[in-house]
């Protein structure tokens, strides 16, 4: 690797001095940032544990913490059940980990031995037995099966591990995540493992040292809570902490990479953007791991992870798709309108030159869908790289995509643009920096109000529409639009739709020395209304009103990027002109 970076890798064990490994340490929303290793691997397993020096209310407050988030709530890094389980009191339990601690070369026996070994030297207390939620659960099962059809006393279950650790006498690992939750239930753990969290376990490399580890054990009495403190607060990176930035520079700047060598001085932290990535991909993993419908799948690219939804670009039994999972608002409603939408559009695009992608799976509960993808380029950047009657077919064609989208929903009424007028009034132009854009936008706001008199009742047509056909959210793929982004139905003037498609390619990609209407590109305009997707009264009355409502509306939304702030300046004033 080049000595001139600094190189940053997941799940790595690289020992360089330009190289950090990391990866989420056990509990969110900690990470290993190690020059050493992660995990088991990581440099804490060299260091000595003093139990001296932690403030006893930080400490406190830290265990709190932990208790509400995990103990309280049953939370774990992979999905629990929620019905609570009837766990025998006084038990062992055992938590496998798949073939994960092999693959480190971690583990000091095989997963039959250690399982043997444990039921061997019980004492008469019952062993639990939980396979791990990620690995080959059918293996793991036919291990279990085949200890208890020779004899072996052990009690599978697939409960809770709340429910298990708050019933345990301790927990055996070789080195899971779950001992670490133990610690809150106040349980110890034994391990069978090398581990960087050994401080305060036992650790049996040979299995007939079980019996004198778990006498040991039984009478251990450690402060879990000032551990757990020391483990986590002095070693790893919490992704929520205010002063994140901070701490990472000091990191790099350790291994000779100072923010000013590294251009991230006054940057917000990318480290905790790629952590959420990765935390979210974990747990869509997690949940597609139980369906049975999903024989396979890979999540390849993070196309957004927000408070709101996390999309993936993904492959799923051999097709390349999009993976969404909602955050906000009723989720199952959510994901059972745009079931029943996409469903509709397979019957109301009935042309291979008009299509939108199809939900192939949904779980409205969890708020997840499963969504075919659309290939291609997306229909802007199409638009923006064709001219002359190539770029006027892409216009009509999409014209075409919202007429068919809206034709057999729709229903005429009148227009009341007082709505509207009060609607963009109320958007915020605070971070406007620029005098003479403000008295621009002031000039939009009354051009809209002088307009409202003479098209209120006017003739409008609505229809059960996209809400938001724009360049990005469609692909163009061999003479095919396929429309993307879509949520559940929703009814909206058909003008409307149509002036936000023409604005959004204006101020993107605007034609340059071209004749405007409304402040648009007649090659754009004209070509799109060749479709018919407007009668011909709206052309001149509600889509005016709305182009101009499209263009206050993204002069104050993308303000901040120059380039869009200039065509949308540019646009406003031949629009004004008209």
């Amino acid at each position: 690797m080049e000595d001139d970076n600094l190189h940053i890798i997941e799940n790595g064990c690289v020992h360089q001095h330009n190289v950090l490994n990391t990866t989420l340490a056990y509990l969110q929303p900690y990470y290993h940032l190690d020059p050493q290793g992660v995990l088991a691997k990581s440099r804490v397993r060299d260091e000595t544990y003093d139990p001296i020096g932690a403030d006893p209310k930080d400490v406190a407050q830290f265990w709190e913490g932990l208790q509400t988030r995990f103990v309280k709530r049953r939370h774990s890094r992979y999905d629990q059940l929620e019905d609570k389980a009837d766990i025998p009191d006084g038990c062992i339990s055992i938590f496998l980990q798949g073939g994960f601690p092999h693959q480190q070369r971690t583990a000091y026996c095989d997963p039959k031995t250690m399982l043997r070994t444990v039921a061997k030297y019980a004492g008469g207390r019952p062993v639990v037995v939980k396979a791990h939620p990620s690995s080959n659960i059918k293996q793991e099962a036919e291990l279990i099966r085949s200890l208890l059809s020779e004899g072996v006393e052990l009690y599978p279950t697939d409960a809770n591990i709340h429910d298990i650790l708050e019933k345990s006498v301790v927990s055996v690992s070789y080195n899971s995540a779950v001992a670490i939750e133990g610690f809150m239930h106040n349980t110890p753990a034994i391990l069978f493992g090398a581990s960087d969290f050994h401080h305060i376990c036992e650790t049996v490399r040979e299995p007939d040292h079980f019996p004198m580890a778990m006498g040991r054990t039984l009478k251990s009495k450690h402060d879990y809570a000032r551990y757990l403190y020391w483990y986590f607060k002095n070693h790893c990176y919490d992704i929520d902490d205010a002063d994140l930035d901070a701490k990472l520079l000091a990191r790099f700047a350790q291994s000779g990479f100072t923010g000013e060598r590294l251009g991230l001085v006054n940057k917000p932290s990318w480290l905790a953007k790629a952590a959420r990535i990765d935390q979210a991909a974990q747990e869509l993993g997690a949940f597609l791991d139980k369906q049975p419908e999903v024989g396979r799948y890979l999540l390849l690219d993070a196309l957004k992870v927000s408070e709101k939804s996390w999309v993936y670009k993904a492959r799923v039994n051999g097709e390349k798709v999009v993976v969404k999972r909602f955050l906000s608002g009723d989720v199952a409603h959510t994901v059972r309108s745009l079931q029943g939408e996409l469903a509709y559009l397979e019957t109301a695009f009935n042309d291979d030159g008009f299509q939108a992608n199809r939900c192939l799976y949904a779980w409205p509960e969890s708020g997840i869908v499963i969504l075919s993808f659309a290939p291609g380029q997306r229909l802007g950047d199409r638009i923006a790289e064709s001219s002359g009657n190539a770029r006027a077919r892409l216009m009509q064609q999409s014209g075409e995509w919202l007429r068919r989208y809206c034709a057999s929903r729709q229903r005429n009424t009148t227009f009341g643009p007082g709505f509207w007028v009060k609607r963009a009034a109320a958007k915020n132009s605070d971070h406007f920096t620029s005098e003479e854009d403000k008295l621009l936008l002031g000039r939009v706001l009354a051009s809209l109000r002088d307009q409202a008199e003479g098209v209120k009742g006017v003739p409008v047509v609505q229809a059960a529409t996209h809400g938001d056909f724009v360049g990005i959210n469609a692909h163009f793929h061999r003479g095919t639009i396929y429309g993307v982004d879509i949520q559940g139905e929703c009814w909206l003037a058909v003008a409307r739709e149509a002036a936000r498609f023409l604005v959004w390619l204006q101020v993107h990609d605007p034609v340059r020395n071209d004749d405007r209407r409304f402040g648009i590109s007649v090659e754009y305009i004209d070509a799109f209304l060749k479709s018919n997707v407007l009668n011909p009264a709206e052309q001149t009355t509600t889509l005016s009103f709305f182009l101009g409502e499209q263009l206050y509306g993204r002069f104050i939304e993308e303000y901040n990027r120059a380039d869009i702030r200039a065509n949308t300046r540019a646009a406003i004033e031949m629009y004004l002109a008209k």
